[in-house]
């Protein structure tokens, strides 16, 4: 059986109501390491991060940072003199 992201977003906004804020990021890592866990898609998984901040951390934890890459300066190869 699977889930669509919008039903699991549902359930997390609903559910979350009832969980202190002090714990909400923990309950949010758990949730999403299950999710993970249970087959989601990669896209599935950062679209249901896309529900809360809490969830944004926690697929962030998950997944790992993407990398974005450094601009680097173009001394020589540049034709402005």
């Amino acid at each position: 059986m699977t889930i669509d992201v919008d039903s699991l977003s549902d359930l997390w906004i609903t559910v979350k109501e009832y969980i202190p804020s002090k714990d909400r990021q923990t309950a949010a890592d758990h949730v999403v390491s299950v999710v993970a866990d249970s087959g989601l898609s990669e896209d599935d998984l950062k679209a249901f991060g896309g529900t809360d901040a809490y969830l944004t951390r926690a697929v962030r934890d998950v997944l790992g940072e993407e990398e974005v890459p450094e601009e680097e300066d173009d001394v020589y190869g540049s034709d402005d003199y």
